[in-house]
């Protein structure tokens, strides 16, 4: 089997609506939630099914039904994450510290005033907590509401930030059906793309890890 075979094979799979690919997604999505995506793995299905809407191999209905199943894979995975910061645990915000190198408040009795919110209140709302998750502060943000007993605005944050990042690779896999590219084309183009995207966002983590160490640094 050549390349060509293969990557037409992968935009089939993840742009056709299928039981298998609704449990993945639905999973993957969960999972994301609570630790991290699978890389390529999201961005390739929507935009499969953005590319094979277009073009008539895919109902727009299905790719709704598939999108929903992404969103209610995102809210559970949420929804577990948010119970453990509403419970306060120290041993799961030592977990995320030590495992994903995230940057989380403490909450116990000796910094958190009973009756009053965390210090990020005046950021709770849906659309700041939708920008937050789109800056990679997925994790913090939901334990943050969790202590902060905030699930209306962390589900409505989550859904604003769902339609933005699947809207766009959808969108853009639309823009590859509409430009007439063949299969092969599009899931190469997508592979170079996705790649270039998550090279870039290694390095602006990288470089905004590093000025907050050396603002650290200075403030000591």
């Amino acid at each position: 089997m050549n390349l060509e075979a293969i990557l037409h094979q992968i935009l089939s799979f993840a742009g056709t609506f299928d039981a298998r690919l609704v449990i993945v997604v639905f999973f993957t999505c969960a999972i994301g939630e609570l630790a991290t995506g699978i890389p390529y793995l999201m961005e390739t299905v929507w935009l499969s099914s953005g590319y094979n809407t277009i073009t008539g191999a895919l109902s727009p209905f299905f790719l709704l039904l598939l999108w929903l199943a992404a969103q209610a894979g995102r809210q559970t995975g949420t929804f577990v994450l948010y119970k453990f910061g509403q419970l306060g645990s120290l041993p799961v915000i030592r977990f995320y510290r030590k495992y994903f190198r995230t940057s989380l408040p403490d909450q116990t009795p000796e910094n958190t005033t009973p009756g009053k919110s965390p210090p990020l209140k005046r950021y709770l709302s849906p659309f700041s907590v939708a920008l937050g998750r789109l800056i990679w502060l997925r994790i913090p943000l939901t334990l943050t509401l969790g202590a902060a007993k905030r699930l209306r605005t962390l589900s409505l944050g989550v859904l604003v930030s769902s339609v933005i990042w699947d809207g766009i690779y959808i969108a853009l896999g639309m823009l590859g059906g509409n430009r007439v590219l063949k299969p092969a084309q599009m899931a190469a183009y997508s592979l170079i793309g996705l790649t270039a995207l998550y090279i870039t966002t290694f390095l602006v983590r990288r470089l905004a890890k590093r000025q907050r160490q050396k603002v650290g640094q200075a403030d000591e």
